[in-house]
């Protein structure tokens, strides 16, 4: 199993954070220069709840994957979960595989701020293209440390965002 956390504390409330999250083809697109398109399939796009789906592409660390999703647990103003499947492509190896993945992205309100945290998580199968897989990756360096950073990058580039738009 693969799993990372980040967060940042952002000067505002978690009402206000939580009206820049729901923006998932716009804010969430920008949030990380690794992110190919993100849409969200269904109608209304917003507000976040459960049952949600989402589609993006992204690269983290050495790998490109098509990220397919549904929200879970959402509890406005507080958290939501995501969970989904994911296929990647290690390049230059010409196979792709598909891993389970998820996510919980919490906001906890702490005087006039929110922490904004994101524990993320992938679920490489126990076949023997996992097995070649979880080798590939390990050749091309840490595989957590990357989503580490890309979960830290996005979680900065919102602190970013609403932190200006306050000002």
């Amino acid at each position: 199993m693969i799993e990372a956390s980040a967060a940042v504390r952002i000067d505002a409330s978690p009402g206000t954070v939580w009206s820049y999250l729901e923006e998932f083809e716009t804010l969430w697109e920008e949030s990380n220069p690794d992110h190919d398109g993100t849409w969200v399939v269904m109608d209304p796009k917003k507000p976040l709840r459960d049952g949600l789906r989402f589609y993006q592409r992204e690269f983290v660390g050495p790998v490109k994957g098509l990220i397919k999703a549904d929200l879970r647990d959402v509890v406005t103003e507080e958290r939501f979960s995501w969970i989904g499947t994911c296929t990647y492509t290690l390049p230059p190896i010409p196979f792709a595989f598909t891993v389970e993945e998820g996510g919980t992205m919490k906001l906890e309100g702490t005087d006039e701020q929110t922490r904004l945290s994101h524990r993320v998580w992938a679920r490489i199968p126990p076949t023997v293209l996992g097995a070649v897989a979880e080798t590939g990756l390990a050749l091309f360096g840490d595989i957590e440390q990357e989503a580490y950073e890309h979960t830290l990058v996005e979680l900065e580039y919102f602190k970013e965002v609403i932190e200006k738009d306050s000002e």
